[in-house]
């Protein structure tokens, strides 16, 4: 259902014809409510960005809500050369540098991890693929960090100026450039430029401007239920109608949640298949 289909059932379904601005309203009103419900795979977000040594804050994206998780890694860089065939490779620098890390690079070969290191020379898991030229990257394995309040980070870190690896975080507040806007508070500060991975709930376009949308695809029913219970509501309607409109959608946001917070956080493996009591 698109956005011109679902505002012709909701007129027909209404016996009225809304204004656009107040249609408009009651859709976005609507999806607001059916994406706090229940959070499908499709509402979710992945983006990287880079820690700054010294600094404990971190800005969340601009379409931020909430958190599913955030992870750090070590992701270091320096020249290297290498020899075709053989299992070494001489680095500028090791700083950052550790056993069972992934190595990346011109001439480094599939899969290759850190096997030892031996001053400036690093021998690795697999033999260089061509000769070993330029950038290096040394990127180490996925770090999450657990979700505290602020007071939490406070007084467990409360000098700023001691660095080491991130083991918390929190939402701190509103940006200092920008108020509408958050910024997470890191715990300990870190002292490395760790890449930093967020997974996160997002609003996505509205069906009012995107024309088309996943719940207008695979959900129509409890969009189109929800939009008409937000019109019902503005006209003052019968309250039969209105609590049939309300009974069908209380049945369609019951299949959305079974996706998004069932059948989409397990497999029939480990969960089961879903079931249900016959006579």
């Amino acid at each position: 259902m698109n956005y011109t289909q679902l505002v012709t059932q909701v007129n027909d379904y209404c016996e009225n014809s809304f204004p656009t601005d107040n249609i408009n309203t009651f859709i976005r009103q609507a999806e607001q409510r059916i994406y706090n419900v229940a959070q499908p795979a499709f509402l979710r977000k992945n983006v990287t960005g880079i820690l700054t040594t010294g600094n404990k804050f971190l800005q969340c994206p601009l379409d931020f809500l909430s958190t599913y998780s955030l992870a750090i890694y070590p992701n270091n860089s320096t020249t290297a050369t290498g020899t075709s065939g053989l299992k070494t490779i001489v680095v500028a620098s090791t700083t950052g540098i550790a056993v069972g890390q992934q190595v990346t690079g011109t001439g480094i070969g599939v899969n290759a991890l850190v096997r030892s290191i031996a001053s400036t020379t690093i021998t690795l898991t697999v033999a260089n693929s061509a000769t070993v030229s330029g950038t290096v990257v040394f990127q180490g394995d996925n770090i999450y960090l657990l979700n505290k309040d602020v007071n939490f980070i406070r007084e467990a870190y409360p000098l700023t100026s001691q660095l080491s690896e991130p083991k918390h975080y929190a939402i701190f507040g509103p940006r200092s450039d920008d108020e509408r806007e958050l910024t997470f508070i890191l715990g300990p500060t870190p002292d490395s430029g760790y890449t930093a991975e967020l997974h996160y709930f997002y609003y996505p376009e509205s069906i009012v401007t995107a024309s088309t949308t996943w719940i207008g695809d695979n959900f129509d029913s409890v969009l189109l239920y929800g939009t008409i219970c937000e019109a019902y509501t503005f006209m003052k309607g019968d309250g039969d109608m209105v609590k049939l409109a309300q009974d069908r959608y209380v049945q369609a946001i019951a299949l959305y949640k079974n996706l998004s917070d069932g059948k989409q956080r397990g497999d029939a493996y480990r969960d089961g298949q879903v079931r249900t009591a016959v006579s």
